[in-house]
């Protein structure tokens, strides 16, 4: 087994009530070469609370708090602490599968050409932990191997016109990516992801999709979160689109104006 270091960056603004299932999960991974840096955005709950529980009770976790800066800017600042050769981001209600660092610095390590690598995704209830979904409706609806699948630049491109590729946390990347393509967008406040993996794309980055057992990322589903603000998504909608814009030709523009219509008819009749 390798012994890389792998810095798991959980950023967290008001979600202490999750951030210990989730840390208790990093504690629970079977690499052990793991550091995790906590970024409490500015929370006023006790998050601090919970991650000095963590922090006096194992040295690899690290504890840093900042004013509110949004989840771009809790990353980027938890990724510029870092001291890993790999970067594992993980929301704070999100939980990975115990195997999942093992599998995916394998990957990296096996190939120096893949910047990223990644499986699926499978979404849960709070209150039905138990019960896993492949889609985040919470319906049987498997669209993941359609729209998921590895590449670089222009295959890649073909794909995140059409949606975004994964949920963030199923990633596992190489430092040096962030060296190389910058970090998270802070000016990005809804789907900073999806802009990052553009990015990615356009800088031709190697994306390594291996969904096999073991990899799997757990999205926690039906509590308030970024993504119940509808409002904010077309917004940022519109400005992902006009962001992809300039990188597509023919059809793919031709899609990329459909849906920036659509998210402009609903601004315009405050559909949200």
């Amino acid at each position: 087994m390798s012994t890389a270091l792998v810095s798991i960056v959980v950023p967290c603004y008001n979600y202490a009530h999750y951030l210990g299932y989730t840390l208790e999960n990093v504690r629970g991974q079977r690499y052990p070469h793991w550091e995790c840096i906590v970024v409490d955005d500015g929370s006023t709950d006790h998050t601090d609370e919970v991650a000095e529980q963590f922090r006096s009770g194992d040295v690899r976790f690290r504890y840093i708090r900042q004013e509110n800066k949004g989840l771009s800017g809790a990353r980027n600042t938890g990724i510029a602490a870092s001291r890993g050769k790999y970067i594992q981001l993980l929301d704070s209600d999100d939980l990975i599968h115990p195997d999942k660092l093992a599998i995916q610095v394998a990957i990296l390590e096996s190939d120096e050409r893949i910047g990223i690598t990644y499986g699926k995704s499978l979404f849960f209830q709070t209150d039905n932990p138990g019960r896993l979904y492949p889609s985040r409706g919470l319906t049987s609806e498997d669209r993941q191997d359609v729209l998921r699948g590895g590449g670089s630049g222009k295959e890649m491109l073909k794909r995140l016109v059409v949606d975004n590729i994964m949920e963030v946390s199923c990633a596992l990347a190489r430092a040096s990516l962030f060296a190389q393509v910058g970090t998270f967008d802070e000016t990005y406040r809804s789907y900073e992801d999806w802009q990052y993996w553009i990015r990615c794309a356009v800088a031709d980055v190697l994306f390594d999709y291996s969904p096999e057992a073991g990899t799997e990322t757990y999205i926690r589903t039906g509590h308030q979160s970024m993504m119940a603000d509808k409002r904010k998504l077309v917004t940022y909608g519109i400005c992902l689109r006009k962001f992809l814009r300039p990188y597509l030709s023919g059809r793919q523009r031709l899609y990329n104006a459909f849906r920036m219509y659509k998210l402009y008819t609903r601004k315009l009749l405050r559909i949200y």
